[in-house]
């Protein structure tokens, strides 16, 4: 493993780097389990997919920090992988705790949703992540000799 594949310690104690992880946690759930608001007009079942994809996708982010916080000593990769997997945990559960309102369902569309928005969220900063480290490493790496 390189210098650059570590993961360093992010900066900020436990307030600033997992309690905002579990507030939107939290308020996700509130708004998944309240009783849905009367929209007058059709409904735009894309539009309720698009809005997963990017609440879970920002989820992905905080979730990150705060596994980022707790688990510094883990590579940056396996840290994505273990707020994908908590995030796409969560959008599961969400779902299972709708089936048993009478006001909300449960739809594998949004679980889906849910894991298309954090894993592409956690391939972006993956990708950005490895191409800042191989610029890191070009900069550090001694000049080459001229062939010939």
């Amino acid at each position: 493993m390189t210098a650059s594949e570590k993961s360093a310690a992010p900066r900020g104690g436990f307030f600033m780097q997992v309690v905002p992880a579990l507030l939107y946690v939290f308020a996700i759930f509130y708004g998944g389990t309240a009783h849905p608001p009367e929209v007058p007009g059709p409904q735009i079942n894309q539009l309720d997919k698009l809005l997963h994809a990017i609440a879970f996708g920002f989820m992905q982010l905080v979730v990150l920090r705060a596994v980022r916080y707790e688990g510094s000593k883990l590579a940056f990769r396996t840290q994505n992988l273990l707020a994908f997997a908590l995030v796409v945990t969560v959008g599961g559960l969400l779902e299972l705790v709708q089936m048993t309102t009478s006001y909300r369902s449960a739809e594998l569309l949004d679980w889906i949703a849910d894991a298309i928005g954090a894993g592409a969220v956690a391939a972006f900063v993956d990708g950005y992540v490895r191409r800042k480290a191989a610029r890191a490493d070009e900069a550090c790496a001694p000049p080459r000799e001229p062939e010939g």
